[in-house]
């Protein structure tokens, strides 16, 4: 091991020496070029020469560096240094929200430090799955860190030749200086982060799967959204954000933007009038209606109904990863529900079971009314309803049926 070891450091010492003599040499040449052919003054053009013998061994080894990168890139071999080298990017992360907490004199700063550090663990947990972009950032480190090397003596180099340096060029060196490090820190986080989001998503995927597995060993029914159906459920919120929003708010600048030149008649006024207040209503109007397609989205991907005879219960999550939290409602008396035409409305008493990373908690009964959209299969939700309604009967309740608006029977 020692021998392998001097004999690596005596080529590389080799190497050292001959380039140092090979830039020696060029420099030397370069002294026999006159100052005034190149536009410099013999002060810079002396700290030139002396900048190519000492740093421009350093530049060639970054340059060598580059290459080597995308060449080994191309053959698709080589070891992959993304896995081992990301943890290295954990050590700046939590310098950050040392530094944070260590300045927190307010309750924005204990609650902005308690958001770093949930970030900082997410992305701790991250490592226990396979890290995305591999290939990619085994290219992307070692070629952003020789850039960034390369940028720091360039400015270094400029500096001593071209003293005094111009303001704009040493602010135009600062800021790709900061823009190459600040991706060469945010790219590697920003890639653990997605790996976990999505390593974790799968893992609880399976876990969701072994829960119905056990479920249905216990003589439970399991009730899933249909593909097919929630795609139909998502086409009206669907149109009425995009028809609302980006489409009326066209149609009101193409009408403001036709009658620009128009003469100014009463008509004209008043509709210019209506379009502004078009544009102004469809630009309010796009949060709401975008929040509530997002709710239908994640309600109808979420839910799940666990049915045993009579007992109902759903169930769902909201987050991802630590901040996921996971919530169980248990009917315990059934009061009304009305089957309409896009969710069947469930009102009763539930009691609540929340399950998070810090644990289990169960609360107390509560009146609360379900709001489950359509999107299970048929049978399923035959069987649903069928539950509804002999644990309604069960319940003492007296029970009339009419019609709802979709021609199916609404239960009251």
């Amino acid at each position: 091991m020692q021998k392998s070891r001097g004999a690596r450091f005596a080529r590389w010492a080799a190497k050292v020496i001959v380039s140092y003599a090979a830039f020696f040499v060029i420099g030397t040449l370069l002294s026999l070029v006159p100052a005034g052919r190149l536009g410099l003054s013999e002060t810079a053009f002396f700290s030139l020469r002396m900048a190519i013998m000492l740093l421009g061994p350093v530049y060639l080894t970054l340059i060598i560096r580059i290459g080597m990168a995308f060449a080994q890139m191309g053959r698709g071999g080589g070891k992959v240094p993304a896995k081992t080298g990301r943890g290295a990017m954990f050590a700046p992360a939590a310098l950050l929200v040392l530094a944070n907490l260590s300045d927190a004199r307010t309750v924005s700063d204990l609650a902005d430090g308690a958001v770093c550090g949930r970030g900082l663990r997410n992305l701790r947990g991250s490592r226990r799955y396979p890290l995305r972009g591999e290939r990619f950032l085994q290219v992307f480190l070692p070629v952003g860190v020789c850039l960034l090397l390369l940028e720091i003596l360039t400015l270094l180099v400029c500096i001593v030749v071209a003293a005094p340096l111009p303001r704009a060029a040493s602010n135009s060196f600062l800021l790709l200086i900061f823009l190459t490090l600040l991706f060469l820190l945010l790219t590697p986080l920003v890639l653990s982060l997605v790996s976990g989001f999505q390593g974790d998503r799968a893992a609880y995927g399976q876990r969701l799967a072994r829960r119905k597995q056990a479920a249905e060993r216990a003589q439970m029914q399991v009730l899933e959204a249909d593909p097919a159906r929630r795609r139909r459920y998502l086409r009206l919120p669907k149109l009425l954000f995009l028809l609302v929003c980006p489409g009326c708010l066209l149609l009101s600048i193409a009408v403001l933007a036709l009658t620009r030149d128009a003469q100014p008649t009463p008509a004209i006024a008043l509709l210019r009038q209506a379009s502004m207040a078009l544009a102004a209503g469809s630009f309010f109007a796009g949060f709401p209606l975008f929040l509530y397609w997002a709710n239908c989205a994640g309600t109808s991907k979420v839910q799940k109904i666990y049915l045993a005879g009579a007992q109902l219960y759903y169930t769902g999550y909201s987050g991802s990863m630590e901040e996921r939290v996971e919530f169980t409602f248990e009917l315990v008396r059934l009061e009304a529900y009305r089957v309409g035409k896009r969710a069947v409305r469930v009102r009763g008493q539930f009691v609540k079971t929340t399950r998070d990373a810090y644990g289990t908690h169960r609360g107390d009964v509560l009146c609360k009314t379900l709001w489950i959209p359509r999107t299970f299969p048929p049978a399923q939700e035959q069987a649903l309803l069928q539950t509804l309604q002999t644990r309604y009967r069960q319940d003492g309740n007296r029970m009339s049926t009419d019609t709802a608006p979709d021609g199916g029977d609404r239960f009251v």
